[in-house]
């Protein structure tokens, strides 16, 4: 197989292939095992086919991956990524046009001119598409972001992700009334696809958002076979996204409240604000500047400091009730230190009185 330049570089992406290809005649054809158990419509999953090729033996678990959109495939053995045609090439021993033509059912010596003429067509309506993007949002989906805002729609695996998410010891119970009130919604297309959106409102505008994934990070590598695992991420944000900027639950809290916890994530804030207290959220563990003037703008007659009941937790505690304590000195600024392995989402109001009364006493103690 001696494939020159034009025809390595047009078969580099062979997404625009895909739609042409019969897969269940021609991997029949190929002699390609699926395993329809961990199959979904989108990623297949199997026997790599051309294992023997570099490892001298047959494949004894069904670690290759096909996308049945892009055709991009991945062998997690030997940690080898390709794509159909080229797959088809090795198995056939035959150039790349050959295997275009036998992928798509076409006799050979046909003429693919159509094909070649549908990869330029698709790369270049791909790269239009591409400078479009960067042209109109330089923010990566916050101008449609905040369209879906306005007409939020979630399904029931959505909701059940807020209650109780999964892998997670302790449930939250936000209920779909809160979720409604901050205009929480799904994603079901385009760059955030399959995952939940929480919109961060500041003065009535959405100026970023959050967006989680629903479908869980082996379902992502299996639909990016391709990509190295790092680049999976669980939370995305827009692009030039400045969380400094911004203190989630800024618009929910009335000035010159009696007290105001101020916490890490949107989640928490939800739950604190379903359980009757005010809250607002820096959105990481960093407090800064723009942060401190948002919440002296509130006025609040005494700030609590919640985050996570664990060591980096404790550190954050520490860091901001360092920065806090220059504007909200003595015992205006308490410390709530949660209990190991637990955070606010988890805790019902009772429980949250509890531990600020506690954190309160021993503040107390120590003046």
């Amino acid at each position: 197989m001696q494939a020159g330049y034009k025809e390595r570089n047009r078969y580099k992406d062979c997404s625009w292939l895909m739609p042409s290809i019969d897969l269940d005649t021609m991997l029949e054809k190929l002699n390609i095992v699926i395993d329809p158990k961990t199959s979904t419509h989108k990623v297949l999953r199997g026997y790599c086919p051309d294992h023997h090729l570099y490892t001298g033996k047959e494949p004894s678990n069904a670690d290759w991956v096909l996308n049945t959109e892009t055709g991009e495939t991945f062998c997690f053995t030997e940690s080898r990524g390709s794509n159909l045609v080229w797959t088809t090439c090795r198995l056939l021993k035959c150039e790349p046009d050959d295997a275009a033509l036998i992928l798509t059912g076409r006799e050979a010596g046909s003429d693919i001119s159509d094909l070649a003429f549908s990869a330029f067509k698709a790369r270049a309506n791909r790269l239009t598409r591409s400078s479009e993007n960067v042209r109109k949002d330089p923010i990566q989906g916050l101008e449609s972001i905040v369209k879906d805002a306005a007409t939020p729609s979630m399904s029931e695996m959505a909701y059940q992700f807020f209650i109780h998410p999964p892998g997670k010891k302790y449930p939250t119970n936000i209920t779909r009334e809160t979720v409604d009130r901050y205009k929480v919604f799904e994603r079901t297309w385009g760059f955030y696809e399959g995952r939940v959106v929480i919109p961060y409102f500041m003065r009535g505008v959405v100026v970023g958002f959050c967006a989680i994934d629903l479908k869980g990070k082996q379902a992502w590598i299996d639909e990016h076979p391709a990509l190295p695992e790092k680049d999976y991420r669980k939370v995305r944000y827009p692009k030039n996204f400045d969380s400094t900027e911004c203190l989630f639950g800024f618009d929910d809290v009335p000035k010159d409240a009696d007290s105001l916890i101020v916490t890490e994530g949107a989640r928490e804030v939800m739950k604190l604000t379903q359980e009757g207290f005010n809250a607002v959220a820096i959105l990481g563990s960093h407090l800064s500047l723009k942060h401190r003037q948002l919440i002296g703008e509130l006025h609040p007659k005494s700030i609590v400091l919640m985050f996570d009941g664990d060591d980096p937790g404790v550190a954050i505690t520490t860091k901001v009730s360092s920065s806090m304590g220059e504007i909200f000195p003595g015992d205006r600024l308490i410390k709530c230190f949660l209990p190991r392995g637990r955070d606010p989402k988890v805790l019902n109001r009772n429980e949250l009185l509890a531990l600020i009364k506690n954190s309160q006493k021993r503040l107390t103690r120590k003046a």
